[in-house]
């Protein structure tokens, strides 16, 4: 008997990643995106994820940041606490560019699209609530697309399906878990947080439903422009 080979996107809800933050950046070469993280690309070697594992335990407080080239496209992949949902290290990325952002914890998973510094549409997929965003609204469109033609309900390998499709490349897990070329970033190089902490505990200024400390401010009526919160250290 043949053991069914899982398709490519399940390793979104497998497991083996319980949160993890997926920037992919149109343009920028690996070196620009840990530049817009605030990281040292001179620093970053090319490690397995097992490599990286061992080297910067989880326990080992700052971000890990694992980076590659997919077609015209560079990405950076986090499994830890988050260097990517900052919207100092988003407008950075996004600022002559385009950006998808894919960021996923226990029980909720949130899309954007951002291009030239600006928000073009940030959801929490199969929520009624529509997207929020300048548009036009692409990812949402194609995920509604993507819930209306299977049986099974939302997956995070749904919201994985679309952005693939958007990029016109697969994500496959042993991509992400292969060498990579991959930079530690210590707790005092990291963006600062919020000034006031959020009452509901969300650090993705789209997660849940708290949204008062951590929006982005918008600078005029009907934009979503970003600010860069980053400080020297």
């Amino acid at each position: 008997m043949v053991d069914r080979v899982p398709p490519w996107w399940e390793w979104a809800g497998s497991g083996v990643a319980p949160t993890f933050c997926l920037n992919l950046v149109r343009g920028l070469s690996v070196g620009d995106v840990f530049a817009a993280y605030g990281a040292d690309p001179e620093r970053a070697r090319t490690l397995s994820g097992l490599e990286a594992d061992t080297l910067y335990p989880m326990a080992q407080p700052g971000a890990l940041l694992r980076a590659g080239r997919l077609d015209g496209w560079t990405f950076c992949f986090e499994d830890r606490e988050a260097e990517g949902v900052e919207p100092g290290v988003l407008a950075r990325l996004s600022e002559h560019s385009e950006v998808v952002h894919l960021f996923h914890a226990v029980g909720m998973t949130v899309v954007e699209r951002l291009e030239n510094g600006r928000r073009l549409e940030s959801f929490e997929p199969g929520q009624v609530r529509p997207p929020r965003g300048t548009g036009p609204h692409t990812l949402h469109r194609a995920l509604d697309a993507e819930l209306r033609n299977q049986q099974a309900p939302f997956s995070t390998g749904s919201a994985l399906r679309a952005v693939a499709r958007h990029l016109g490349s697969e994500i496959h897990w042993e991509r992400l878990a292969g060498p990579l070329r991959t930079v530690y970033l210590p707790d005092a190089r990291r963006e600062p947080g919020p000034t006031v902490p959020p009452t509901c505990g969300a650090s993705h200024p789209d997660l849940g439903h708290c949204l008062g400390t951590l929006e982005a401010p918008r600078t005029g009526e009907g934009t979503e422009d970003l600010p860069d919160t980053r400080t020297s250290g």
